[in-house]
């Protein structure tokens, strides 16, 4: 077999281009289905939607046009225009739906349909199908070459439209190309001499087309260790060899080219269990020395590279003889691959997909478990950070075809898999299902697991992490991160607008910061962040209350240290904070300030305050960044309480509560009243020793 269908590069650019412009296609007046004009998501992708029925027959490929429209092969093409939400009917193919059945979303906005096909005498051709930027419906087939009856085959094409086509003929490497839709193919060319008897395999073979018009081919022999780069600059006659390629002749090296779409190449190969990465820029006739981009893995589970809005290089990966899955983030500033260590999945991962998502985000797909009894899951990957995996199949399902991902016009994610069950040991094919994400509602204030419930942060030796609240339960999430000994880790809002809430983050030595995770997701100190302040030690008290200005946005109070006033840094609404506003004096006599919620249930946020007689105090929100002269709540309270936190509604019933922690280890909740009280305290999360933790 040859080596592994060529997947396209994904950029944001690339599969959702109405980023830049808005996008106007086609009306499918025969089906109903009329697109409109669109523009990218600025936000995450929302929570995933139920699953649905696409096809009966078995999944092959699903690709996103430059446009954002979608195609499938299962029953046949289908098509999903760009700026619907509907797929058009199928076309069906004969002698497609074979594994070497290709579909290629190229630089030129058009899809590509490849398959091989048996003539009246059983010779087989490699034909081609066209979607042409905007259409609803594949062109007619045009046979390319005669073939062999199996083996993969490779397509690529440059912005103008020449298309170039590569494939194998026992050992030998065939190429053939065509200048425009109204060109004939090329008669097939062979790169290299037959390979002597018994090393006419081809293990590995790629094809990428650079944005200046170069097609790059390199292969490998199944049963030699040197690799073969040939390479064809536009307008030249013939294909020559790649002068100082880089990859060393080792055993499994198994390359995987890419076209950067800003011009060059990206190489990946396999050496000493490292998978190692080389580039070559637009216009250099010299590739990077080689750097290793994961200590672990392989490129046979390697997805595409996915480009990120800042330039950084995003790939990801698992499968057979990996115990968890991996990925690696190359930063554009430095060139450095950047040591992320947070897999997206602590089992093993096969069929790992990843896909340019809305709001700066990737979405990663894989397939999960044992034979037998396997699901498909996702998460999404923004700033160093992951969102909890979601599984998208139905429990009902013991087994799962590789999930595919695309993007559709609005960047949000579309995901397809088979599903099986097994009965009498037989697979049984359910069909094709599909699902993709809603848009994304504002978030709720602390909710940092992505299910519309506020959450509570606990820092211990162990690190940062979330707990979940629900039925006056506290549950904690696997996810950790570390941070150093001293620093302040507090639950904030949505600073940058995507829609998920950030972390305020002040170090020991005074140093303020803005964390930006993936919606579901918790930071580390390598998320990307924005610095508030160099030096906030000034500040005794940091709270974060949700939104006291009455905006929507969220903001943050802090108390200075020397004079007891209160300062307000309300959210600008542009990624920072305003100047700082008095939001009170004489607050300096206070052992503990509170961000309480909305403890009266008249839509402002209030403040909570605990003197030094153990009394707790209630300031009513104005919504204009200040509090109404205060209000007793309770007399010889919070003697022996370590940490309190406000806002959180735990028992459910819509009402802000209290959890504090007291000195031995125990987490107690007071259920808020609705009229700015509590009632009695009852002891929550039994379950975990609290000893060692801190709360916010």
């Amino acid at each position: 077999m040859l080596g592994i269908a060529l997947t396209p590069v994904l950029t944001l650019a690339a599969v959702a281009p109405a980023a830049a412009a808005a996008q106007t296609t086609a009306t499918a007046a025969a089906t109903g289905t009329t697109t409109t004009k669109t523009t990218v998501e600025k936000r995450a992708p929302g929570a995933w939607g139920t699953r649905t029925a696409h096809a009966p027959g078995s999944l092959r490929a699903l690709v996103s046009a430059r446009n954002g429209t979608l195609v499938s092969f299962a029953d046949g093409t289908r098509i999903r225009p760009a700026g619907s939400t509907r797929w058009l009917a199928p076309q069906a193919w004969p002698d497609a739906g074979g594994y070497n059945t290709e579909l290629v979303s190229l630089s030129d906005g058009s899809v590509r349909l490849v398959w091989r096909a048996a003539d009246e005498h059983n010779d087989y051709w490699l034909k081609m199908a066209t979607l042409a930027p905007g259409a609803t419906a594949f062109s007619e087939p045009e046979d390319i070459a005669e073939v062999p009856r199996s083996g993969y085959h490779h397509l690529a094409a440059t912005p103008d439209g020449r298309v170039t086509v590569a494939w194998a003929d026992g050992g030998v490497v065939m190429t053939a190309e065509k200048a425009g839709p109204k060109a004939a193919w090329t008669a097939p060319v062979g790169l290299n001499a037959q390979p002597p008897t018994g090393s006419r395999n081809i293990s590995g073979m790629e094809l990428a087309v650079a944005e200046d018009g170069t097609a790059l081919l390199v292969w490998q022999g199944s049963t030699t260790k040197v690799v073969t780069a040939m390479e064809k600059a536009p307008g030249a006659s013939g294909w020559t060899t790649v002068k100082n390629f880089p990859l060393p002749s080792v055993d499994r090296a198994q390359p995987k080219v890419f076209a950067n779409p800003q011009g060059g190449f990206e190489l990946f190969y396999n050496d000493a269990g490292h998978v190692m990465h080389t580039r070559r820029s637009a216009g250099a006739t010299k590739w990077s020395t080689p750097r290793s981009s994961s200590a672990s893995g392989s490129t046979s589970g390697m997805t595409a590279p996915v480009y990120l809005p800042n330039g950084d290089l995003f790939v990801a990966g698992g499968g057979p003889g990996s115990t968890s899955s991996w990925y690696a983030v190359r930063s554009a500033a430095t060139g450095a691959w950047l040591p992320y260590k947070q897999p997206f999945s602590t089992t093993r991962a096969q069929a790992v997909g990843a896909v340019a998502t809305s709001g700066g985000t990737v979405t990663v797909t894989w397939r999960a478990g044992s034979s037998g009894h396997e699901y498909v899951m996702a998460a999404v990957f923004k700033g160093g950070t992951w969102s909890a995996a979601r599984r998208l199949s139905a429990a009902s399902a013991t087994a799962t075809g590789a999930p595919r991902a695309a993007s559709d016009a609005l960047g949000r994610p579309v995901v397809l898999w088979d599903e099986y069950t097994v009965a009498q040991s037989a697979y049984i094919l359910g069909g094709t299902y599909q699902t993709t994400t809603a848009g994304r509602a504002l978030p709720k204030w602390r909710d940092y697991t992505d299910d519309g419930k506020a959450d509570l942060f606990g820092r211990s030796s162990s690190g940062l992490k979330v707990y979940a609240g629900g039925a006056t339960k506290l549950s904690a999430q696997k996810r950790a991160s570390s941070w150093p000994t001293g620093t302040l880790v507090l639950p904030f809002g949505d600073l940058d607008g995507d829609r998920c809430n950030d972390v305020f983050v002040r170090y020991p030595k005074g140093e303020a910061r803005i964390y930006k995770p993936v919606c579901g997701g918790l930071p580390d100190q390598q998320t990307s962040s924005v610095k508030v302040s160099s030096n906030w030690s000034g500040y005794n008290a940091v709270l974060s209350p949700g939104d006291v200005t009455g905006d929507g946005r969220a903001d943050l109070l802090a108390r200075s240290a020397s004079t007891g006033k209160l300062y307000l840094y309300a959210n600008s609404g542009k990624g920072g904070f305003k100047a700082r506003k008095l939001a009170g004096s004489g607050f300096g006599g206070y052992k503990k300030l509170i961000a309480a919620g909305d403890l009266n249930r008249d839509g402002k946020n209030d403040l909570l305050a605990l003197d030094k007689s153990d009394r707790l105090w209630r300031f009513n929100g104005t919504g204009k960044g200040t509090f109404k002269p205060r209000a007793l709540v309770f007399k010889n309270w919070g003697t022996s309480y370590k940490d309190v936190v406000g806002g959180l509604d735990l028992s459910g019933d819509g009402r802000a509560d209290l959890i504090s922690l007291d000195k031995n280890g125990r987490a107690w909740l007071n259920r808020g009243d609705g009229h700015g009280g509590f009632g009695k305290r009852s002891q929550v999360g039994k379950a975990t020793n609290w000893s060692g933790i801190r709360i916010s």
